[in-house]
């Protein structure tokens, strides 16, 4: 059996350097589509100062405490003005590869919080939100 497959669900966090950005990320799986993209969130340290000026994006930044996601350094943001997707062959090629590694799942507190804070978002239209936050 594939682990990565078993993995890849809502709720699970990864850590990885394969996003081309200057340093390596946290993010949350949050859903997937029949056609097997994956839609994740990335987790920042700190909100973007850009987002401060963006009340419909600030809303959308959720916190996360340290003390409940132990790999964390600080309380942190997963950033949910904007949704992230891979195909889900490619995030388990990068499971199997170690390039992006499991560190852990989101409590389940957090997760209902996530998804009700989500479909209630004027951000992501109704087909969005049935492809990604509902199942």
């Amino acid at each position: 059996m594939d682990l990565s497959n078993v993995l890849v669900k809502r709720g699970t966090i990864f850590h990885s350097c394969e996003f081309n950005l200057s340093h390596c990320k946290f993010f949350v799986i949050i859903g997937e589509d029949k056609n097997h993209f994956i839609g994740y969130f990335f987790i920042n340290s700190n909100i973007n100062l850009n987002i401060n000026s963006k009340p419909d994006f600030f809303a959308m930044q959720m916190q996360i405490k340290r003390s409940n996601y132990v790999f964390l350094n600080y309380d942190s943001f997963i950033d949910c003005h904007a949704l992230s997707f891979i195909h889900k062959n490619k995030l388990s090629e990068q499971i199997s590869n170690k390039l992006t590694i499991l560190k852990g799942f989101l409590t389940a507190d957090d997760e209902s919080i996530l998804l009700e804070n989500l479909r209630c978002s004027d951000l992501y239209s109704e087909d969005e939100k049935e492809r990604f936050f509902y199942f």
